[in-house]
């Protein structure tokens, strides 16, 4: 699998939108409470096992449907996948070697941050895991737009999971990859990152820009508040991409673009001033972050290629929705105070990007040299148990009869 965007997703929490299999199929769910993996005293729930089985589950199945003879009304177990490492697997086996590690990694840091008398805000976890159990992942954020939001009890209880184990992996696994990462790397940890280093990653790695857009087309909204978009004319269209390429020149001549945004403005009678127009911003555009960087994909691809100081001029879009960037690379050097001084969490998250993938290799050797004991009870749980044909409204045994582990 690929350390780097699973760290990041520990270390912000596992997101539960890829929980996407339906939670309709029939379930071996134990009638008693068992452990599943246990080092000394501290033992792992037969649900922390299921959980964990259910997260590879669904990582697996993004491979899967990449994969030559995927059929979405069929059980993917028995394929061939690829992960983005680039290993190749049957599925259901690199479901299990997974789950196995997790569980694995969950023991050794609780040894870990037992032995350092490092503590993480239990209070906070359960709050958070109780709402999401309750009322949905992310129900805080969605129901304000109206969007309902699928309780994680609904979706993870029929197989077995509890309360309890979903907050262990989901969130107190999280607080603790956390906290460990930081006794390793932050200041006064065991592998401390000097701020030479960091600063040198941060100058290789990160791209600093500032640019403004403009829209070559207009926006309408009707009486019931639907927008809708429409090109401008062929010549208007023209003229504004024509100002787009003198905006640019003069950034290259020694403008600024938050002069050139100014000018925009003036030139096309926009409403608005250009210090809250103009964005500047500072991130890690390498291939696993394209996608999400703050910019777009599209935009981000294309400013790869531009030299650190000049300006150039992107379009993006199709028809009613092109849209002209007048942007400009900036030299990272610029923004290491602001990034990397001045501010602790921004700090923090440029060394999470220099050393994630260090850290899941240092977790993932741990977790495979990890003398524990596995309780028999585990081989119970196949990877088909999460599987269900589209449309299949059967229902599982109920949560009320069988309870969580």
């Amino acid at each position: 699998m690929n350390f780097k965007k699973n760290i990041k997703k520990v270390l912000a929490g596992i997101s539960a939108g890829a929980l996407i299999v339906s939670a309709t199929a029939c379930t071996p769910i134990s009638s008693s409470a068992e452990w599943s993996y246990k080092l000394g005293d501290d033992e792992k729930a037969i649900g922390v096992y299921i959980y964990s089985l259910y997260n590879a589950y669904n990582q697996a199945k993004t491979f899967a449907e990449k994969a030559k003879g995927y059929d979405e009304k069929e059980s993917f177990l028995d394929l061939e996948i690829t992960d983005d490492d680039g290993k190749k697997a049957v599925a259901s086996d690199w479901i299990k070697e997974k789950a196995d590690i997790a569980v694995r990694e969950m023991l050794f840091i609780d040894k870990i941050i037992d032995e350092k008398g490092a503590t993480i805000d239990e209070a906070a976890c359960d709050k958070q895991a109780t709402e999401d159990w309750e009322l949905g992942y992310m129900y805080s954020m969605y129901s304000q737009y109206g969007y309902a939001t699928t309780p994680e009890q609904e979706i993870l209880e029929p197989f077995g999971v509890s309360k309890e184990s979903y907050t262990d992996v989901r969130y107190y696994s999280s607080a603790k990859q956390q906290e460990l990462f930081k006794l390793m790397y932050e200041k006064g940890g065991s592998e401390e990152v000097s701020d030479k280093d960091l600063a040198k990653f941060f100058d290789d790695s990160y791209t600093y820009y500032t640019y403004f857009t403009i829209p070559l087309f207009e926006q309408t909204t009707d009486s019931d508040g639907n927008q809708t978009s429409k090109a401008y004319s062929n010549k208007k269209q023209k003229n504004l991409i024509n100002q787009a390429n003198k905006y640019k020149d003069a950034v290259n001549g020694g403008e600024t673009v938050l002069s050139q945004c100014e000018k925009y403005l003036k030139d096309n009678k926009v409403e608005g001033k250009a210090k809250d127009t103009v964005v500047t911003n500072c991130e890690l555009l390498d291939e696993d972050n394209l996608a999400n960087s703050s910019i777009g994909e599209e935009v981000a691809k294309k400013l790869a290629d531009v030299k650190v100081g000049k300006a150039e001029v992107i379009t993006i879009g199709e028809k009613d929705t092109k849209t002209v960037y007048v942007v400009q690379k900036l030299n990272t050097k610029n923004a290491e105070k602001e990034y990397l001084t001045k501010d602790d969490s921004t700090r923090s998250s440029v060394l999470q990007n220099m050393k994630q993938d260090d850290f899941a290799s240092y977790l993932e050797k741990q977790a495979k040299d990890l003398d524990c004991q596995v309780n028999s009870a585990v081989d119970k749980y196949d990877p088909d148990m999460f599987w269900s044909e589209p449309g299949d409204e059967t229902s599982s045994t109920t949560a009320a009869e069988n309870g969580g582990q």
